[in-house]
């Protein structure tokens, strides 16, 4: 009797831990859904935006069954059937909220088909051969790459090559290239330059899915060099992983020309040693990295930088991801007043001519740190030029959004993007 009564309290105790559970679990999906659906001030709530809309599609699977089990928890004599039918609202309702951005993925895909059909042609999947299709992801979204992320073959990687050594600091970027004959890949030997994010104060190479891509683009046939460059020092820490070795008191012009250095080891040294092809050359980058690409992609050719890149090179391609389209105070001396053509020649849209490269923007429709119209002006820019600019958004999507394998917006992305570089090269 006495194993019993126990038995009886121990159920008792675990209705009540799973019960407080649940409501715990819909405590912070009433939360997440509010950071998922409305705009952010508060840094805290924005940092957590960058994740909360990647893994809305497992948030809904764990809505649905809390919702159900709490019912199965709450007995009728105990809860009126007012109560009950609460609980079944608001987890029906955090439910359906968080399957927005999965029910989004059609308007996604419409989106990146009419920009792609306004630049190449309605008939521009004809021109890319089944040998190269046979690499691409066959399809722009399903739910295996979804919870299991997107495959890729395997590929050589070699990390922490030194190729700056100046002005107090150590720069390496790790490259990553394919495996056989590169001729018989898509990518053919292009190479592309990676500029990680960070605010223009952190970040570092190959963090997260960034490593996962490089290895995906290599495998297709790409040299992928992921750099690194010197960082404003604020004397802050971040979230992000950062080495202190390349921190220091950098402005854009240090920036550019570290990475204009890179450029001119690309053609003397490192072209030869990856076997890489400088006639086909594609700059990618996110946030900081995204304005750094536009600045660079963009202004290989303007007076201003003569000198600080390679002649060898040719640009055949830029894909700045969620790119700020302006020059941050706090790294260029003075003010747009004082010194108007720095900031003039480090915001990306004033740089567009029509010798510029085709470009390829993601953008978040849900994103708080750089808003939509930052890539509406490089694109009206490009535009005008009569250089081609793909914008492809994505409804719900904050800031930082394809940084997780195979979420709502990667699969999409990553669809358009790797046959983009195919018929660009």
């Amino acid at each position: 009797m006495y194993g019993i009564l126990n038995k009886a309290k121990s159920v008792k105790y675990l209705k009540h831990f799973l019960r407080l559970l649940c409501y715990l679990t819909f405590l912070v999906g009433i939360l997440f859904t509010i950071i998922l659906l409305f705009p952010m001030t508060n840094a805290l709530f924005m940092a957590m935006s960058y994740f909360v809309s990647q893994i809305t599609g497992f948030l809904m699977f764990l809505y649905l069954p809390t919702t159900l089990l709490l019912l199965k928890l709450t007995h009728k004599k105990r809860f009126k059937n007012w109560k009950r039918g609460s609980i079944l609202v608001i987890g029906l309702f955090l439910t359906g909220l968080n399957a927005l951005p999965l029910i989004s993925v059609p308007v996604s895909i419409q989106t990146a088909e009419t920009e792609f059909n306004v630049a190449y042609g309605e008939n521009w999947r004809c021109d890319i051969p089944k040998s190269a299709e046979n690499y691409f992801l066959p399809s722009q979204f399903n739910l295996y790459n979804y919870f299991l992320g997107f495959p890729h073959r395997d590929c050589n990687v070699e990390t922490d090559v030194l190729y700056y050594d100046a002005d107090g600091i150590l720069l390496y970027f790790d490259v990553y290239y394919p495996k056989g004959v590169y001729s018989d890949l898509p990518g053919n030997g292009s190479v592309i330059i990676k500029i990680h994010g960070g605010g223009w104060t952190a970040g570092d190479k190959s963090l997260g899915n960034v490593l996962v891509l490089n290895k995906y683009l290599a495998a297709q046939g790409y040299v992928v060099f992921d750099i690194q460059y010197g960082l404003f020092d604020y004397g802050g820490s971040s979230f992000i992983p950062t080495p202190d070795y390349v921190k220091g008191n950098f402005t854009l012009h240090d920036m550019v020309y570290q990475i204009g250095t890179f450029t001119k080891l690309l053609e003397t040294t490192y072209a030869d040693t990856y076997n890489a092809n400088l006639n086909s050359v594609f700059i990618m980058g996110g946030s900081a990295g995204g304005q750094l690409t536009g600045v660079i992609g963009l202004g290989y050719n303007d007076p201003y930088f003569s000198g600080n890149f390679s002649n060898a090179l040719t640009i055949k391609g830029i894909i700045p991801i969620y790119p700020p389209d302006f020059a941050p105070s706090f790294l260029l001396p003075g003010d747009s007043s004082s010194n108007p053509l720095a900031f003039e020649k480090f915001t990306p849209s004033n740089l567009a001519d029509p010798s510029d490269p085709s470009t390829l923007i993601f953008q978040g429709l849900r994103d708080d740190l750089v808003s939509i119209d930052n890539a509406e002006r490089i694109k009206s820019s490009l535009n005008i030029e009569g250089v081609n600019c793909l914008v492809l958004t994505f409804p719900f999507a904050a800031h930082a959004s394809d940084l997780i394998v195979g979420n709502t917006y990667s699969q999409v992305w990553l669809y358009y993007m790797e046959r983009f570089l195919f018929l660009e090269q």
